[in-house]
């Protein structure tokens, strides 16, 4: 009988190649297409000397994405404001669940946000929501990821910033919640694999859960820069609605439950544990 499969949208981005990974490590219960605007560039030529068949598609065009859609069992959805804008991201989530709708597909993942249900004025979570209410108006069967912060941010180019607009939000005793990337993959595989336990579950996704200066001395430990200077309120106030979300996290924030998580996947990544995957170092 052959293997279903599985189409992951946004492939060649962080959270469709963490799919991609998870789904490839039990490469023998799963066939998996990715969809990409360029198959013929570097990341689909690795996708491809991977196993996985790459295809050209829009989310945005629902023409293109009939022939990438054509025998998928399930599809992982995630769509990028930040590249396509939050009105493109609203017409590629829309377009992809009525092409998915449209084609039979069987199982529905979508990644959406933490709290995602509990705030309103956040841009980039508004759009989210709006995908998801269309998602749920389709009637397709699915699963809603709602990952918290991804660790990934306190190691890229401009960190020292953003602990400090965090700083600024939540003080020195306000924790906030947390997840690897490579972990919302695995948690995509595990709705894959047992429809019968994720469909109809929205899951909202962290590992861990640190106030910042614990954040600061987790990346010093990892020898990673952790440095970072408090910015003051008065200018996370004059950044309007891109402030929103700061002042959300002191307000209410992320509710993951990571201890029920944690008996669901057992590997789940700390942001200690984490830090040493991608340096190199041996947690203790």
């Amino acid at each position: 009988m052959d293997r279903p499969l599985i189409l992951v949208a946004g492939a060649t981005g962080n959270q469709g190649g963490a799919v991609v990974d998870a789904l490839l490590e039990h490469s023998g219960q799963w066939r998996v297409r990715a969809l990409t605007r360029d198959p013929s560039g570097a990341p689909g030529k690795v996708l491809a000397a991977r196993g996985v068949e790459v295809v050209a598609g829009d989310m945005a065009d629902k023409e293109s994405l009939k022939q990438a859609l054509k025998g998928a069992y399930g599809v992982f959805g995630v769509q990028n404001s930040r590249t396509a804008g939050l009105k493109g991201e609203v017409q590629q989530g829309i377009t992809l669940v009525d092409a998915a709708r449209a084609a039979g597909v069987e199982h529905f993942v979508y990644a959406s946000v933490g709290g995602v249900e509990r705030v309103r004025g956040i841009p980039h979570f508004d759009t989210k929501w709006e995908i998801e209410q269309h998602l749920r108006a389709a009637g397709l069967p699915a699963t809603l990821l709602r990952p918290t912060t991804f660790m990934d941010v306190f190691t890229m180019r401009g960190a020292s910033v953003g602990l400090g607009m965090m700083a600024a939000a939540l003080g020195p005793r306000k924790s906030l919640q947390m997840v690897a990337v490579r972990d919302i993959g695995v948690f995509a595989r595990l709705a894959f694999e047992q429809p019968e336990t994720y469909t109809g579950q929205a899951l909202e996704l962290a590992g861990d859960q640190l106030t910042v200066p614990d954040i600061a001395t987790r990346l010093k430990a990892a020898g990673r820069p952790g440095r970072y200077a408090r910015v003051p309120r008065v200018l996370l106030r004059a950044m309007g609605k891109e402030a929103r979300m700061l002042f959300w996290f002191e307000e209410s924030g992320y509710n993951a439950d990571i201890p029920a998580l944690r008996k669901q996947h057992p590997g789940l990544l700390t942001l200690k544990t984490w830090l040493a995957q991608t340096s190199g170092l041996e947690a203790a």
